[in-house]
């Protein structure tokens, strides 16, 4: 579904801060690929969408799931000397969401794959 597994996607996936995310449409899912009135249409289609961020780089820091509860990825977005983190919530059957979340939100096995890859990132 994702081109990239560094990349930030989900199915009818929000932006959630204009100002450092575009959103891309990758893929339209169902019957609005095809269909010819789809700018008439009342309803939204349905598609997998991208965060792309305007400037800097993001890094997959993992993910984690419970049974019965979404898929729960963490990202961060590496820019100058700054990091802001995403968690990307992924339920099986519906939205995904992405929310900016502070530094205290990210859980520990998370923080420490961002070490690894700055690392990877600076030292290539």
């Amino acid at each position: 579904m994702c081109p990239d597994r560094n990349d930030l996607c989900g199915w009818e996936l929000n932006n959630p801060d204009h100002e450092i995310f575009d959103i891309h449409v990758i893929e339209v899912v169902g019957g609005c690929a095809s269909c010819e009135h789809v700018a008439e249409c009342a309803m939204p289609c349905e598609s997998v969408r991208r965060l792309a961020p305007k400037e800097g780089r993001i890094l997959e820091l993992g993910h984690e799931k419970e049974d019965g509860k979404p898929r729960m990825s963490y990202f961060a977005l590496l820019h100058r000397d700054e990091v802001k983190f995403i968690r990307l919530s992924s339920p099986d059957h519906y939205w995904a969401t992405a929310s900016c979340i502070s530094h205290e939100q990210v859980p520990a096995w998370a923080l420490s794959q961002l070490d690894q890859k700055k690392e990877g990132v600076t030292g290539a």
